[in-house]
């Protein structure tokens, strides 16, 4: 298994420093890595380099830009798979028993905003900060106008829920096996999500506990695309990079 970082803007060859950490840990341990330009069309791989899968680290990348990184090299994640973990619109539907309840709206339908029920607004992939809350049709119908969303594109409306400070986690996925950071075991009642989103071969799982203590899963997204948050480099590096490493995608 190849694993591919984005290069520095402008730098080729040169590895975008937000990445450079785990860059430099894998070239150390010995894994097979490489560097891509996608605004260039350009990858460098060892030489000589044995035909074999990849795995993109790096930057979030629309449709199209995933598209063209397909065409560059052999991924070990097409790109609908990349989208059905990295788009809400790909994963909600299979685990809608174990998220908060949403919908995905085309236009600012209206909503019971009454006895102070608020809802949690986001784009397919992230949310909008502390405008992401809202607590009135006013607030919906100006995501439209606030964050100019094309005609048609879908916004991601979650029923709102306080978390418990500091309880989110972030498993990642691989192979239906999920790691934790600091060998953190996925609470038992999130196997059943694990199991609803098969075979996804790579993909992160935050959780966390609302402050009445129910654990709930927060969002699904693509391995290849999902920051560290608490976990450190090497042990990202020796348990969810290695387990891919040694997965059995044929080139």
């Amino acid at each position: 298994m190849h694993f591919i970082y984005p290069c520095l803007p402008y730098h080729p060859r040169t590895v975008d420093p937000l990445w450079a950490p785990e860059y430099e840990w894998a070239r150390a341990q010995g894994l097979v890595t490489g560097l891509v330009d996608l605004d260039n069309d350009k990858i460098w791989l060892p030489t000589p380099a044995q035909p074999t899968r990849a795995i993109y680290r790096g930057w979030m990348l629309t449709a199209a830009e995933y598209e063209r990184l397909a065409r560059l090299l052999p991924l070990a994640i097409t790109p609908a798979e990349y989208l059905a973990s990295h788009h809400a619109t790909g994963w909600y539907e299979a685990v809608a028993a174990h998220t908060f309840p949403s919908r995905f709206l085309t236009e600012p339908v209206p909503l019971d905003f009454s006895a102070g029920r608020r809802y949690f607004a986001k784009s397919l992939v992230k949310s909008f900060g502390a405008d992401s809350v809202l607590a009135s049709q006013e607030q919906l119908t100006n995501c439209w106008q606030q964050y100019e969303l094309p005609v048609g594109t879908p916004l991601f409306v979650r029923d709102f829920a306080e978390l418990k400070p500091a309880s989110e986690r972030r498993f990642f996925v691989v192979g239906g096996q999920a790691f934790g950071a600091s060998g953190a075991a996925l609470p038992e009642i999130h196997r059943a999500a694990v199991l609803a989103l098969r075979p996804r071969l790579f993909y992160s799982l935050d959780v966390a506990e609302t402050v009445a203590g129910q654990p709930v899963l927060v969002e699904v997204g693509d391995g290849q695309v999902s920051d560290l948050k608490e976990w450190p480099v090497a042990e990202f590096g020796h348990r969810v990079l290695c387990a891919l490493a040694a997965a059995n995608i044929a080139p």
